[in-house]
This record gives C-alpha cells, sequence and structure tokens, in this order.
C-alpha cells in the first residue's frame, strides 16, 4: 500500500489499469478483487464498496477503456455523413473500433463469466448497451428525415439495433469483422430495413 492514499477520479483509474492489465495477462478468469487491490496498491475493501464483482469492475474498466481509446462513448459520435448510408457506415466502423477494443477473448469471457452468476450484471448490461444504441441511431434516423429522405414509418427497436446485435452476434461467433462486412451490412440489410421505397 502506497504511502499516500489516492482518492477519487485517480484511484479509480489505478483500479481501472491494474483490472485491465490482469485481464490482459489472465484472462477474465484469473481476475480477483485482491489482484486488484494488490496492483492498484489499495486495498481489497475500496473495491467491494464500489462492484459487486470482478465481472462488474471488468466491465466497467473495458467501458472506461472505450471511452479513452475511442474520444468517448457512441452517444458523444458527432454524425458527418451526408445520407442515411454515410451515417450507418460511420456508426458500424465505430462500433467496430470499440468491439475490437474490448476484445473479442473479453467478450467470450464475459459470457462465460456470466453463465456463472444470476446473469444480472449481464443483463444490466446490455440494457445500458441498447439504450444508448436506440439513441443513436434514433440520431441517425432524424438525420436522415431532416434531409428529406424516405424512411418505413414506425421502425421498431428490435430493428434500430439490428447493426449493434448483427456485430455482437458474429464477435460471438469468432468470426472476423472487417470493413467489407460492415458495407455490406449497411447496403444489403440495414438500408432496404430502413428505406421506403
Amino acid at each position: 500500500m502506497s504511502e499516500t492514499r489516492r482518492r477519487g477520479v485517480e484511484l479509480t483509474n489505478a483500479i481501472y489499469r491494474a483490472t485491465e492489465k490482469i485481464i490482459d495477462l489472465e484472462g477474465m478468469e484469473g481476475l480477483t478483487f485482491q489482484k486488484v487491490a494488490d496492483a492498484a496498491m489499495t486495498s481489497k475493501s475500496v473495491i467491494y464498496r464500489r462492484w459487486q464483482s470482478p465481472l462488474e469492475l471488468a466491465i466497467t474498466a473495458v467501458q472506461d477503456r472505450i471511452r479513452r481509446d475511442n474520444h468517448g462513448s457512441m452517444d458523444d459520435l458527432i454524425l458527418t455523413g451526408n445520407s442515411l448510408k454515410e451515417d450507418l457506415l460511420q456508426v458500424t466502423d465505430r462500433f467496430l473500433i470499440s468491439v475490437n477494443i474490448m476484445g473479442k477473448t473479453f467478450i467470450r469471457g464475459m459470457f462465460v463469466e456470466s453463465s456463472r452468476q444470476s446473469g444480472q450484471i449481464l443483463q444490466r448490461l446490455i440494457d445500458q448497451n441498447s439504450a444508448i444504441d436506440l439513441r443513436l441511431i434514433d440520431r441517425v434516423l432524424q438525420r436522415a428525415i431532416d434531409r428529406g429522405e424516405h424512411l418505413r414509418p414506425n421502425i421498431s427497436h428490435e430493428l434500430k439495433l439490428l447493426p449493434f446485435e448483427w456485430v455482437r452476434y458474429n464477435v460471438f461467433l469468432q468470426k472476423e469483422i472487417d470493413q467489407t462486412m460492415c458495407q455490406m451490412l449497411v447496403n444489403d440489410i440495414l438500408l432496404p430495413v430502413y428505406l421506403d421505397k
């Protein structure tokens, strides 16, 4: 334990960096509160007060990494396309970067760990991410309407979440996703679903 006790953002950052390092070296199965506490030079009780389980800590640490490496969350994405197609490509490219930062090994490990627990943590994460994804797609679709593009009326939440669920599904199947696949997703699946022709 260090002589000067860290607090606030400094302590949180130290905990997140320690968590990331352990996951990178040992995977999700190697992550324990004791290891994080030792690496972050804090006490295990400090960590227990803020996170219910190593899985919950891992999720928040990886979300923090995505915000740092991806210049903010998906809510912060500034859309610059001149068409629905361009905005959707920007969204899928950005989401793919987030998935790559998170890492396929972590994503699979997260599902394994959540199956050993009640699943409530994973469900909460899915609900939070779905809310963010819906806000972003609503912005994309509103921009299309403002440009005069003709959209199908009453697009369901399920269809709005389609691009994100498609990427997650393919990651779970350990498939490589590249820009060509994202273009196929936008051109062959999303545009026919969203546009009213």
